[in-house]
């Protein structure tokens, strides 16, 4: 009794198509085609050569994908590579040129599609192979009547001189018209490729391949389908067309379903199919196959079940021909390609093992795709070869887990935890971290929170940097992300660079004018010069030479003021003798004078503004204090006249400021101007020695004395002896220092 073979066709949603093929209600092919993951195998395409790779003696060309595609020497036009193709690339390609080309392979993964320079144009019955003209039949036809029989038809037919035909193996029982209606079809297809080609301007699609729909009816249907069921009215009549173009006597094999129970959910379709993307595969003795697989290697491991039989060779034998079927409907369905090793179970029966090989090699008939089988080793493995049709359902419709990473394994909740805070170390030991915001799947951040809560403070403690552990519901379990934040650093002020003096060099001064007309140093500005003032010695500037000129004229003021009681009898002494002011007494008086007025100025206390002597104090421990600043308004106010009588006589300016003892200045005489009052009693005078000068240290003291009282009174301006004191103010000149 034949098997029932059915094919049906799910087309109900939009974006996506399923073809199954079931023989005796069991899943025998499956196909599956998503519009937003369409197919490019098949399709023809105007490409750019973008690099011409010597070594590998291929080119990469541009034809329209995300990826560039590949074409190897071998896979050229035979026009373009000559007799045998054996020149060199280098020589055939260049950069930039344009040729037509069709997708052999699908891309996968960090591959580019597979191209090839030698197209192919498949029909029903024939395939055309345009610039090759050499005909062909497939393989899958054994019998050599039958190939003498299609070669007949072949030469009979009328095909141009530069295209090829292959008989493909649906053409059993076809006759010449058959043939020649297919080839009619596929020569005008042909023509309207070169037409598009040659109007299209820059790489893209020439020609799409047909849908699934079609491509399955056309590759997979064969006389001994009893039936096929389309649930899509749109699909059921895109088929009859097929059907009355290619096979119409074949059309009443189409049915259009209308049950109210999905298609594939009546035939229990729906369970088979989600047991093929399953990686445990279950088998009818108990046993199982496991199935891993990576872009270029597949390996299938066939464990044994529970043990039936008579023994363990029996057991192992059994389930062995159980695996073998199955693995190669297996194949099949997720169309798994590449090197394919499968581990059998171990068995010591030469007949045993040569029934296992045997087995598989009928099952893999029934796969259209090339391969190349092996034998059995004396490890029990069987290592063969399979050619890819289309992606595999794993590629098509999966992704890998982002969970674990395609490996099917995930690390325990204590095992992450600890990784944490194994990386948390490695960020804070760079050092400078203020705060670390760590965003954890919540089971994974409960675990730390809970568990290491100790490292946590401890690392906290010791890098004096937070850490927060975040609970958020988006990350996928095992993945950590960390936000780090540095700390806050505060530069720290850099001095001041000096400029570079030559060595021996005196130093230059370095001044800044803040607000006034005093110059001050940077240091001082900056509040470091006072502390180098009370570990080093005092050095002069012209800031000294200012202060010890005011201080000058702070002193001469009190000393006229202590000095006026003592000039009133001196102006009435000269009234009543003027003989004795003439005489000699009036030289001892002028000394007298000038002896008092010098241990007056060394007892004189300081003014109201606080003016010191320039000497500076020998005890380095007490703070000096800040001089006042020489405002124009300070200097003004100093050099007004207080209303006082008439001096005649202003005292000489200081001497040029010296770090030791100051030199005394001669007494001034003061004229009075007001009437006297009464005639106090005289101070008596101490005894002082009678000290001669040589007569020419006199004469110089003569000559001395103009060139002083013209520079007092260029200090201080003479007041008029009638007139009320002027309050006008003096401009302010600095003094001259000698």
């Amino acid at each position: 009794m034949n098997p029932k073979k059915i094919m049906m066709i799910n087309a109900t949603d939009p974006e996506e198509i399923r073809v199954a093929t079931l023989i005796d209600g069991v899943l025998f092919d499956y196909d599956v085609e998503f519009l937003h993951n369409e197919k490019i195998k098949g399709n023809l395409y105007k490409a750019r050569v973008v690099r011409v790779d010597t070594s590998l003696q291929a080119a990469f060309v541009h034809f329209g994908g995300q990826k560039n595609g590949f074409l190897p020497l071998g896979e050229l036009p035979r026009d373009l590579g000559g007799e045998g193709r054996r020149g060199r690339i280098q020589d055939i390609l260049q950069r930039d040129q344009e040729i037509l080309v069709q997708a052999v392979r699908e891309e996968l993964g960090s591959k580019g599609a597979m191209m090839t320079g030698q197209i192919s144009l498949a029909g029903r019955y024939l395939v055309i192979t345009p610039g090759n003209p050499v005909n062909g039949i497939s393989r899958k036809i054994e019998g050599n009547e039958e190939r003498r029989h299609f070669k007949q038809l072949i030469d009979s037919l009328d095909i141009p001189a530069d295209i090829g035909v292959i008989v493909r193996t649906a053409s059993l029982g076809v006759t010449k018209e058959d043939f020649q209606r297919d080839l009619e079809y596929l020569l005008d297809m042909h023509k309207e490729v070169l037409n598009r080609y040659k109007h299209r301007h820059g790489p893209g699609l020439v020609w799409q391949e047909d849908d699934v729909v079609t491509r399955t009816l056309r590759d997979a249907f064969t006389a001994d389908i009893e039936e096929v069921q389309i649930d899509d009215l749109d699909t059921f009549h895109a088929a009859q067309s097929f059907f009355k173009r290619t096979m119409p006597q074949h059309l009443e094999v189409l049915k259009h379903y209308t049950g109210k129970k999905p298609l594939f959910s009546r035939f229990q379709l729906e369970e088979q199919i989600d047991r093929v993307y399953g990686r445990k595969v279950p088998l009818a003795s108990g046993g199982a196959l496991v199935l891993d697989q990576t872009e270029a290697l597949v390996a299938i491991d066939v464990n044994s079940g529970k043990t039936s039989g008579d023994g363990v060779e029996d057991m192992a034998f059994k389930t062995n021909m159980e695996a073998a079927e199955e693995v190669a409907r297996q194949l099949r369905l997720r169309d798994l390609a590449g090197l394919i090793a499968i581990d059998f179970i171990d068995m010591k029966r030469d007949s045993h093992i040569r029934a296992v090989q045997d087995r598989l090699v009928d099952c893999l008939k029934a796969d259209k795709a090339r391969m190349e089988v092996g034998k059995i080793n004396r490890f029990g493995v069987l290592v063969m070869t399979r050619q890819r049709i289309r992606p595999s359902l794993q590629h098509v419709n999966h992704e890998t887990c982002p969970t674990c990473a395609g490996t099917g394994k995930v690390k325990t909740i204590e095992a992450l935890a600890l990784s944490v805070v194994r990386r948390l170390h490695g960020i804070l030991a760079k050092g400078g971290i203020g705060e670390i915001r760590v965003k954890l799947a919540p089971a994974i951040a409960t675990a730390v929170l809970n568990q290491k809560r100790h490292d946590l403070a401890q690392m906290e403690e010791q890098s004096e940097a937070r850490i927060l552990i975040q609970a958020d519901w988006s990350m996928s379990y095992g993945e950590m992300t960390a936000e780090v934040e540095r700390a806050e650093e505060i530069p720290a002020e850099k001095p001041a660079t000096k400029p570079h003096r030559e060595k021996g060099a005196p130093p230059e001064e370095e001044t800044v004018v803040l607000g006034g007309d005093s110059p001050i140093s940077f240091d001082k500005a900056l509040g470091d010069g006072a502390k180098e003032a009370r570990k080093e010695a005092f050095k002069y500037d012209r800031r000294d030479v200012q202060r010890a000129a005011l201080d000058e004229r702070e002193r001469l003021r009190a000393l006229f003021e202590s000095a006026k009681p003592e000039d009133e009898e001196e102006g009435e002494e000269e009234n009543g003798d003027d003989a004795e002011a003439k005489g000699e007494g009036g030289k001892r008086k002028r000394r007298r004078r000038r002896r008092k007025g010098g241990s007056d100025r060394a007892e004189a206390p300081g003014n109201g503004n606080g003016a010191q002597d320039a000497t500076p104090s020998p005890d380095a421990s007490e703070p000096l204090p800040e001089p006042p600043k020489a405002t124009p308004d300070l200097v003004a106010s100093l050099l007004t006249p207080s209303p006082r009588p008439r001096l005649g006589a202003a005292p000489a300016p200081a001497a040029e400021a010296v770090p030791g003892k100051p030199k005394r200045t001669p007494r001034a005489k003061v004229a009075v101007a007001e009437p006297a009052p009464a005639k106090a009693e005289p101070v008596p005078e101490p005894a002082a020695p009678a000290v001669e000068k040589p007569a020419k240290a006199k004469g110089r003291a003569r000559k001395a004395e103009p060139a002083v009282e013209a520079h007092a009174e260029a200090a201080v301006p003479e007041v008029p002896k009638a007139k009320a004191p002027s309050t006008r103010k003096a401009p302010a000149k600095k003094p001259k220092a000698e």
